[in-house]
């Protein structure tokens, strides 16, 4: 939770984003105003084409809103060139996705480093991050696994160790649990709950209910708008 006075990690306004298809346009967001402050745990909700991965690509500073504005601690990155979003996501964000979307050649360990390697890091800092994320999320016996070596679930917390080799501000989960069956899922929920209880910003993208009521907050996204939102009393 931000101090009185601070800005919102994250903070969109009034949003839109239209997408051109042929002569046709698609509003994927209408107006979308959201401000996250740190330590939230935010679900976001919504059935298919309802705008989710579009708003978590603008959080996530991978694409730029049509019109409105957004705000990363402060600052207005609506105009930013794509190679200072880069530094963003880079330094910033993490990512979990679906399909964990691990390199299949390199170990777990490996995978993990990945991320601290584009931001400059020594070899050896590297190895000892890596190893303390995956010792932490339980995989201290699968350091030198592969991804083919290892199950749904063992993935998933290796893509969430390499989400948290930067030490991000924001944790970006896009259906994190949509390949696992149902008690793997939970698992993999109940991790990313103690991580936002130790002061991580996580937002999750879901269409299931039962994984949205791990979030401290949930709002509905329909045809592209803010429909609905329900936060917990703290």
């Amino acid at each position: 939770m931000n101090s009185p006075g601070l800005a919102p990690l994250i903070e969109l306004r009034e949003v839109w984003k239209t997408y051109r298809m042929g002569k046709v346009e698609v509003h994927a967001l209408r107006g979308v105003s959201l401000a996250l402050e740190e330590g939230e745990f935010l679900a976001v909700m919504g059935p298919s084409g309802s705008g989710k991965s579009t708003l978590m690509h603008l959080m996530g500073c991978l694409d730029l809103p049509t019109r409105g504005a957004i705000l990363f601690e402060g600052a207005d990155i609506s105009g930013l060139k794509g190679t200072e979003l880069a530094e963003i996501r880079g330094k910033k964000i993490g990512f979990v996705f679906q399909t964990f979307n691990l390199v299949h050649t390199l170990t777990a360990l490996e995978n993990v480093e990945l991320p601290m390697v584009f931001q400059g890091a020594t070899r050896s800092m590297r190895r000892a991050r890596a190893a303390e994320l995956l010792e932490r999320l339980g995989l201290a016996d699968r350091l030198n696994h592969r991804p083919n070596e290892l199950s749904g679930g063992e993935q998933q917390r290796v893509a969430i160790a390499r989400a948290l080799a930067n030490d991000p501000k924001l944790v970006l989960c896009d259906e994190p649990t949509g390949n696992l069956d149902s008690a793997t899922g939970r698992s993999i929920l109940e991790t990313l709950r103690s991580l936002n209880e130790e002061g991580r910003t996580v937002v999750l993208v879901t269409h299931d209910p039962e994984a949205a009521a791990y979030a401290k907050w949930r709002v509905q996204l329909r045809d592209g708008q803010l429909v609905a939102a329900v936060k917990e009393a703290r």
